[in-house]
């Protein structure tokens, strides 16, 4: 298992030169556990041996390890029994669908045949290429790495003048490669096969590697440069006897057989076999399923088929790829542009940046997008044109302050042409965006990349995922720095469709997304996420590390964080995000992750957040969610008067709904009628000026006391509490109290927990 260190620790170097493996915190935040899915094809004819063997070397791992078994289904096994692959194997067509983190093919008793004479060759190159797009990393062995390097590379298996049989003397050609950590200059490994490729055809592939070789055997060891494939001549699975049955096998079908090579002493096959391998073998593959798989596969498995696009942006494997968004007012004035210049130019690991629209300057100035939003929907061209004409002089200052190249006469030019076309809107609000991006690009001496032609949505204005990732990401990958104008895309019929509020907060994530960043940073004007609203609280904490769960739960009750769906396409492939003050770089900001278990916090809970005006509603019947007719008509009710419902607490005979206030209290008396009508409750009770409050932590399911701390909290400030409940996930505890008491219960919470 690695160790983690925190990023740029000087010791990192130097142990990654020893091959000690160490896990910066960037690496840490994109980890998460779960078990490891291996498939194993076996194509061996012991095939019961051949699962032993493998099942025993993958076992010898903490990771916790699932596995399947794979059989061919245009060649039937002759020497297992049929009920024996019944139980245990899978056909391609079954699994074919699933997605793994390993793959090892075995070697087969074949290869004095041409690959396309083998009976299930087509079966087999099918399985190879589907395993490109489903697994991330393969281990191919003996013939099962002939065919691979064949299939993949093209490289021919040559016939050996006789049979390679023996435990052989091997060296590492490549000392520094992670396969072999751990391993002694000179160690052993059985071979036994008939054919050979050659270290020169290898060496022509530049996509191929070769990690280790044997004076007597050849290429033991060769891989992918992207770590992906791996391919192993000689068999470290091997048990003791495994050559010893292969060659009382030959000699008693008369085929005279030498004796195994360095296998019995003194070359006297009267005596035990001597065992020179087992602690490689066992090595080996725990350093496969650490470095290979474990350490870099990806968390949601389904992402697999996205790592050959991935691969184009990390090209040094010591770069932490990052994407940098900056918001409105990281980018308000000239001054701003200079502080977002040094920022980038900082870290080389920052190579792609999205750009939002000016936002203020100071507290009474207006946004870039809202000024040009006005310009569509002003009825006089007049009015429309003098606030255009104050947008240029705002943009003319800043070209010349930061001594850019750019045409602003030109740009909004073409915006007054098309600002009173309806169906131009959406080009018209988005050219802040658009500006800021052309600006920085020449500022910074970076490619300009417009989202016009390479962010896609389709013909209902929805992310197209699959076209963007192949059109910017294929762009992306052959620009050394690029900047990308946030906020809009590109529908089918080539016009440019804005996103909602926040949108460049998804472009950014659309482009971290495509890229495959280690972290997708978000620059604003707060050094991170909030433990508690600053209008209620005078300067509260910035809150270290966050869960998506967590931020899902605070911005539905309102706190001011990213929402959920503007970063949906980082969360789907787990990538953290790290929220930054461009006017305190030095601060660490937050970090957003899937799994929080790598960071320790001293603070019990996450963050405070709430909103007023809610009604509560509350119907008693007796055993009303005893039956579940009854509560259906209650929820079909509130959805026929248009009513959304925030929560539901329910009881035995109760069921408490909180509903907001301005929806409930006109029509009160009617939906009470109907209620009464349709239900017939026992009771039905309304109170409005109901504030709700969600204290949120990961913490919260394991740690009574921290529940303990906010009711004494709130019992210290005679403040009621009017209901209360866990949320499902058991990360948020949910309050209800008077309007009038927000603010002091907010107060109060905030009190007791950010005492450090």
């Amino acid at each position: 298992m690695p160790i983690k260190v925190p990023n740029n620790l000087p010791a990192i170097e130097t142990l990654t030169a020893e091959n000690v493996f160490v896990m910066t915190d960037t690496r840490a935040m994109t980890q998460d556990i779960r078990p490891l899915q291996i498939l194993i094809l076996n194509l061996m004819p012991t095939k019961i041996d051949t699962e032993t063997q493998l099942t025993r070397l993958l076992g010898n791992t903490p990771l916790q390890v699932e596995l399947e078994l794979l059989q061919t289904s245009t060649h039937k096994a002759t020497n297992t029994s049929e009920e024996h692959m019944i139980a245990f194997y899978k056909t391609f067509d079954q699994i074919k669908h699933k997605f793994y983190d390993g793959f090892i093919i075995t070697g087969a008793p074949v290869e004095l045949l041409e690959f396309e004479e083998v009976e299930y060759w087509d079966e087999l190159c099918e399985i190879m290429e589907w395993s490109k797009r489903h697994v991330h990393s393969t281990f191919h062995i003996c013939w099962g790495a002939q065919a691979g390097l064949y299939y993949h590379y093209g490289i021919q298996k040559h016939r050996l003048p006789k049979k390679l049989s023996g435990v052989y003397k091997h060296t590492l050609e490549y000392k520094n490669g992670m396969l072999f950590r751990g391993f002694d200059d000179e160690f052993y490994v059985p071979h036994s096969r008939n054919t050979t490729v050659y270290q020169e055809d290898i060496e022509a592939v530049p996509e191929l590697k070769i990690v280790s070789t044997s004076e007597e055997a050849g290429v033991y060891v060769c891989k992918s440069t992207d770590d992906r494939q791996i391919f192993v001549m000689g068999h470290s699975e091997y048990d003791w006897n495994t050559l010893e049955k292969e060659y009382v096998r030959d000699k008693n079908a008369g085929i005279n057989p030498e004796i195994p090579c360095n296998y019995y002493p003194n070359d006297d096959d009267t005596q035990p076999p001597v065992v020179k391998w087992r602690s490689c073998a066992n090595l080996l593959y725990s350093n496969w399923l650490n470095y290979f798989v474990y350490q870099t596969t990806q968390y949601d498995i389904t992402q697999i088929h996205d790592e050959s696009l991935r691969t184009m942006f990390h090209q040094d494997a010591k770069l932490d790829l990052k994407v940098a968004k900056f918001g409105g007012t990281s980018l308000a004035n000239a001054a701003q542009f200079r502080k977002v210049a040094e920022i980038v130019q900082a870290e080389p690991e920052r190579k792609y940046v999205v750009a939002s629209a000016p936002g203020k300057r100071s507290g009474d100035d207006i946004k870039v997008t809202d000024l040009l939003i006005a310009c569509t929907e002003k009825k006089e061209r007049a009015e429309a044109e003098e606030i255009l004409s104050k947008l240029q002089s705002r943009y003319k200052v800043m070209v010349r302050s930061l001594g850019v190249k750019l045409d602003v006469d030109e740009e909004f030019g073409k915006i007054a042409a098309v600002m009173a076309d309806p169906e131009k809107k959406d080009y018209v609000i988005s050219r802040g965006e658009y500006l800021n991006a052309r600006i920085l690009a020449e500022f910074l001496g970076w490619q300009f990349v417009d989202a016009e032609g390479h962010i896609f949505l389709d013909e209902a204005g929805q992310y197209d995922e699959e076209k963007t990732r192949a059109v910017l990401g294929a762009k992306l990958a052959s620009c050394e720095g690029a900047v990308i104008p946030g906020f809009y895309g590109t529908m089918p019929d080539g016009s440019i469709r804005a996103f909602s509020r926040g949108g460049s907060d998804i472009t950014g994530a659309i482009v971290a997304a495509v890229v495959g960043a280690d972290v997708y940073e978000n620059w604003t004007d707060v050094s991170g996420f909030l433990m508690a609203d600053p209008r209620i609280v005078d300067n509260p904490l910035s809150v270290p590390v966050i869960t998506y769960k967590e931020l899902r739960e605070l911005s539905y009750m309102g706190a001011a964080v990213l929402h959920e769906e503007t970063i949906f396409p980082v969360v789907k492939m787990g990538i953290p995000i790290n929220i930054r003050n461009t006017n305190r770089p030095e601060d660490a900001g937050t970090l957003i992750v899937k799994n929080a278990d790598y960071f320790q916090s001293k603070l019990d809970i996450t963050g405070i957040s709430g909103k007023k005006g809610n009604t509560t509603i509350a119907i008693e019947k007796e055993r009303l969610n005893e039956v579940p007719e009854v509560r259906a008509e209650i929820l079909r009710i509130f959805e026929e008067y248009g009513i959304t419902i925030k929560n539901l607490l329910t009881g035995i005979d109760s069921l408490t709904v909180v509903a907001p206030e301005a929806q409930v209290k006109p029509i009160e008396g009617e939906l009470e009628e109907v209620l009464r009508d349709r239900i017939q409750p026992s009771s039905i009770s309304f109170n409005h000026d109901i504030a709700m409050i969600a204290i949120v932590g990961r913490e919260l399911s394991t740690s009574p006391a921290i529940a303990v701390k906010v009711l004494g909290a709130l019992a210290n400030r005679k403040i009621n509490i009017r209901l209360i409940d866990h949320g499902a996930a058991k990360i948020n505890m949910l309050l209800g109290v008077d309007g009038a008491d927000y603010v002091a219960a907010i107060q109060a919470i905030y009190n007791e927990f950010a005492r450090l």
